[in-house]
């Protein structure tokens, strides 16, 4: 984007004087210039809120989505949680198995620690 004219300029264009004033050509003319200058910064102005849009709204699907993995890994932690204290229920219901074999063996005689 290449613009014409600066602030500068503007502000210091001195025009001829004519007749009936300041030359209505050179007065067109730069004034055409000034309406292409602003003509090429509305279409970036307008291209650049549609990007700030499509950003926001991007954002807005991204915390949707953050928010909904966050869940999905707090539920899968408290998941994890419960499966570990099922193991552990499950170790303990071994070990309770195994001291009820071990006293069934030692009433019938057998030393469970010498058995291979």
């Amino acid at each position: 984007m290449k613009l014409q004219l600066t602030s500068k300029e503007i502000l210091n264009k001195t025009f001829t004087k004519d007749v009936k004033g300041y030359s209505a050509n050179e007065v067109d003319t730069f004034l055409d210039k000034v309406l292409s200058d602003y003509r090429m910064i509305d279409s970036v102005v307008k291209g650049l809120e549609t990007q700030i849009n499509e950003l926001r709204h991007t954002n807005q699907n991204l915390k949707v989505e953050l928010s909904k993995k966050e869940a999905e890994l707090k539920g899968n932690r408290n998941q994890i949680s419960f499966d570990q204290n099922n193991v552990h229920l499950d170790n303990l219901e071994l070990l309770q198995k195994i001291s009820k074999y071990e006293k069934k063996l030692y009433q019938m005689g057998v030393d469970p620690s010498k058995i291979k």
